[in-house]
């Protein structure tokens, strides 16, 4: 693909060396109808010759003299209209390109140099948005300049006044000019568009080959025989690390307030959350369990409330300290990592606490013995804070530039306790009920996670470490994202029912305010219902591409 990208752009080179021979032998605007505008790229300067006077001269017969322009006041009074520099700019895009074309044709490129590379492709992208949409309102304005005037005379026909010409002249070399800007912004959004399939394929190729490149020495005694000295050689590292980025601190104290700041927050909303839920579970003591779209927003409430006491003051903190200072890009790889480490672990007890519910069963979204969901809820939760702190630690061992034989010990038993959590989720004997979900759907589900299960456990076992841990982080992520659309859509389903009842916001709102019965408004949540679960279908569609890839 870098070679095609290269062809072509010598092609593009090549062609536009040709027309600017072209313009410069020419020396002039040689149109001077609407229909036949100029598309010169090197404005004539003042006392050039007129084309009539170029033409006459090639047949070496007499002509009238044309009308003159001064095309470096054209050029000038295009910039100024503009706020560019219209030629420098477009041939700064592609000395940008060219660069980029010619890293992209290096050997081993690594995932933080595609993602810079790709960067710098869509900051010039905005730009060459920003130059189109300057070019084209004054394009359209010269057009409909060019439509009042009308054609140029006919030879034989009066000739129109000097006037007229000049201005018909200007107009043409202004309107050649704009030409030639919108020409080379599509010239580069086109080399640009396969710069950044160029990035992507790149990317994708390193994807592959490091996922189906197996562990070398997995099971060499040299491999597992030095970690005694290499785990205190990283933890080392990782101290140094941090140290010298807080002895490097210009103000150490400001950090030390935002520290507090957050911690204080955590206090305040961990105290007020914890009255809302058992506010928004006051019923939990009654003998008959509460509508399915109450414990559906209950649910919704409960995940809200338990996640913000930790979730936000952890963004604020990660958020502030990333803003205020200027952080390293170690150090902000690993506050960014815990930082998410903590925001997972938290949302997934949540989510668990909501959905199933092991202490209030009247209020639990699926039907299952106490037992399950006791049992589910800390397998859960077990298995989100395994896979938050093996990625930390396996992304800390890189941090730290600690020996390979580190993020091995890592690597290995950490895929193997994941699938072995995923096997005790599986196994979980679940007595199904009222509302419980359909088994068409369940076992489907159940053999995919069989299978994957089984992948991570024999790519581990025979070196393949990598691929292990990506169908990992797939199994847990993906799986935790399809959890996540299957809630929405309970959620959506006891929306929908809620409508029906004059005991909701919204059914006694459309009650009050359209009149409408109550069977009126279950004949309403039918179709609210189907698109609100498009909607969360259509939104879960790129987030499970993100996990498997692909970009924005």
């Amino acid at each position: 693909m870098a070679a095609l990208t290269r062809k072509a752009s010598h092609y593009v080179a090549i062609a536009a060396a040709i027309l600017a021979l072209a313009l410069v032998s020419s020396g002039t605007v040689f149109a001077q109808t609407p229909n036949a505008a100029p598309s010169a790229t090197k404005p004539a300067a003042s006392g050039t010759p007129s084309a009539s006077d170029v033409a006459s001269g090639a047949k070496g017969t007499a002509a009238p003299a044309g009308p003159q322009i001064n095309g470096k006041e054209i050029v000038s009074r295009l910039n100024r209209e503009l706020g560019i520099d219209l030629e420098a700019t477009t041939a700064g895009w592609q000395h940008e390109l060219d660069q980029v074309e010619s890293a992209l044709g290096g050997q081993h490129l690594r995932y933080s140099d595609l993602n810079q590379f790709r960067d710098e492709l869509l900051h010039l992208r905005s730009q060459l948005d920003d130059v189109s949409g300057r070019l084209q309102p004054r394009l359209d304005a010269d057009k409909a300049q060019m439509n009042l005037l009308g054609p140029a005379p006919a030879a034989g026909q009066p000739a129109e006044p000097e006037q007229t010409a000049a201005g018909r002249a200007e107009l043409n070399y202004h309107f050649g000019l704009l030409s030639a800007g919108q020409g080379a912004v599509s010239a580069a959004g086109l080399r640009l568009d396969t710069l950044l399939n160029t990035v992507q394929d790149v990317r994708r190729k390193n994807f592959a080959s490091v996922l189906l490149q197996p562990i070398p020495g997995l099971y060499a005694y040299e491999t597992w025989a030095k970690l005694p000295q290499d785990v205190p050689l990283a933890t080392h590292r990782l101290r140094d690390l941090v140290a010298n980025w807080w002895n490097d601190l210009l103000d150490p104290e400001n950090v030390e307030r935002i520290a507090i700041g957050a911690l204080l927050a955590a206090l305040v909303l961990g105290f007020l959350s914890s009255r809302l839920v058992r506010r928004l579970r006051r019923q939990a003591d009654a003998g008959t369990p509460p509508p399915f779209w109450q414990r559906a927003s209950a649910a919704a409430g409960v995940l809200f409330f338990r996640a913000l006491p930790v979730v936000a003051p952890v963004i604020f903190l990660y958020g502030m300290l990333a803003g205020t200072e200027a952080l390293p890009e170690r150090i902000d790889w690993l506050l960014y990592l815990t930082a998410q480490s903590i925001v997972i672990v938290v949302t997934v007890g949540a989510l668990a606490s909501a959905v199933f519910a092991p202490g209030a069963p009247q209020w639990r979204l699926v039907a299952i013995s106490d037992q399950a969901a006791a049992r589910l809820c800390r397998l859960v939760i077990l298995l989100a804070a395994v896979y938050s702190l093996t990625t930390l630690l396996y992304a800390t061992t890189r941090l730290a530039q600690a020996p390979f034989a580190l993020t091995i010990a890592v690597a290995l038993p950490s895929s193997l306790l994941l699938a072995g959590l995923v096997v005790a989720l599986l196994r979980t004997p679940i007595e199904r009920g009222e509302g419980a979900a359909p088994s068409k759907l369940v076992k489907p589900v159940r053999i995919a996670a069989w299978a994957i299960v089984a992948a991570i456990v024999v790519c581990t076992l025979t070196g393949y470490l990598p691929l292990a841990r990506f169908l990992a982080q797939q199994l847990v992520v993906t799986g935790s994202i399809l959890a996540v659309v299957y809630l929405l859509l309970l959620w959506v389903d006891g929306f929908a029912q809620g409508l029906s009842d004059d005991g909701t916001i919204f059914g006694a709102w459309l009650g009050r305010t359209a009149g409408l019965e109550p069977t009126r408004r279950e004949q309403l949540g039918l179709p609210i219902s189907l698109s609100l679960k498009f909607a969360v279908l259509i939104l879960a569609v790129p987030l499970i591409m993100l996990q498997w890839g692909y970009s924005w």
